[in-house]
């Protein structure tokens, strides 16, 4: 599948449920996120969650890189089926009192948004922790 779980956390003191840090290719970037998964799955049960569910994070991907597109709320197949086209918002026309055709909107190629990776959250106490282990080994050495 392409998506690859790079880490996971708990995500409130409940434990209901648990951050997934993934990484999703969508229009040929590999888009790194962070989302959400029942805090009960994990190794191959939860592979198999985040991969039935790569549609929906392609998609949620692919309007974010292009959030102007006439697309916006179809499916995923429409969604890359409107990018393989160019990336073209169609033509709008109507009809003016006199009755002619007229042009409302033209049409217009939506640029695509470079997409931004997420990371995830730093542990602070362990960030610390660990610098600290590093400056007592160089003051031991």
């Amino acid at each position: 599948m392409a998506i690859t779980i790079n880490s996971t956390s708990s995500a409130n003191k409940k434990n209901d449920f648990q951050w997934i840090h993934i990484t999703v290719n969508a229009d040929g970037d590999n888009c790194k996120f962070t989302h959400t998964a029942p805090s009960d799955l994990s190794g191959d049960a939860l592979q198999a969650y985040v991969d039935g569910r790569e549609d929906f994070y392609k998609r949620e991907l692919l309007r974010n890189m292009y959030d102007k597109s006439d697309c916006y709320d179809s499916s995923l197949e429409d969604f890359e089926s409107w990018v393989s086209a160019g990336c073209k918002n169609a033509e709008v026309k109507g009809v003016d009192f006199d009755g002619e055709e007229i042009v409302i909107k033209a049409e217009e190629v939506i640029e695509k948004k470079a997409w931004v990776d997420s990371e995830p959250p730093v542990d602070q106490a362990s960030l610390i922790a660990e610098l600290q282990a590093k400056i007592t080994a160089l003051e031991n050495a």
